[in-house]
């Protein structure tokens, strides 16, 4: 865990959290985190162990150019990346296992930039666990967020967390890597470029 986000954000999924597996979405109370807010996301599982957007913040709607709510959250990752991606998520709420994602965040015209997912399991009003708590914070916010509409998410690295470690030693702990897509993506989108209602490939002639 490296964004100061994630930290602030797990740090307070803990004191809610208390003794039990996971706090109660009712525990959590938007003012005590109203600086993280806009990077905050909750998703709902459903039956067929498919997460949904509840809700989103601010920061991550405007990285898509629109909101989010209901749709699914492996939808967010390139097209290799959906099934490990809601695998992931399904696991966190139904396990209570915290997790950490590293991602390359892929615009739709080839830009690339990095970014940290933080996923915390809380529990319905059932008592099940159900849904989780989210959080998206990017390292170096890049200029054309809400002008150049996401692509797609590139997992990166994976990192389960033991809920009972201190914090401050989670940045140390192991991450599983991952191949990114990313940068296979970027480099097909610089191949190219749009023109009117046309696509232009490099390559050909140069005379």
């Amino acid at each position: 865990m490296k964004h100061k986000n994630s930290l602030q954000l797990f740090e307070y999924w803990m004191a809610k959290r208390g003794k039990r597996v996971a706090p109660n979405r009712t525990d959590i109370e938007p003012a005590d985190i109203r600086e993280v807010l806009p990077h905050v996301f909750i998703c709902d599982l459903n039956a067929d162990l498919q997460l949904s957007f509840r809700l989103a913040g601010t920061a991550l709607c405007s990285l898509c150019c629109r909101e989010l709510k209901g749709s699914t959250f492996g939808a967010l990752w390139l097209a290799d990346g959906v099934r490990n991606a809601s695998r992931t998520g399904a696991a966190v709420a139904t396990r209570a296992t915290p997790a950490v994602l590293s991602l390359d965040v892929l615009s739709t015209g080839g830009r690339v930039t990095q970014a940290e997912m933080l996923l915390l399991p809380i529990t319905g009003p059932t008592g099940e666990h159900d849904r989780l708590i989210g959080l998206l914070s990017l390292f170096k916010p890049p200029y054309w967020v809400g002008h150049d509409p996401l692509a797609g998410f590139s997992t990166t690295g994976i990192r389960f967390i033991d809920p009972s470690r201190d914090p401050v030693f989670l940045a140390n702990r192991p991450e599983v890597g991952l191949s990114s897509a990313a940068n296979v993506m970027r480099t097909q989108a610089l191949e190219s470029r749009k023109v009117a209602h046309l696509v232009v490939l490099d390559g050909g002639r140069r005379d």
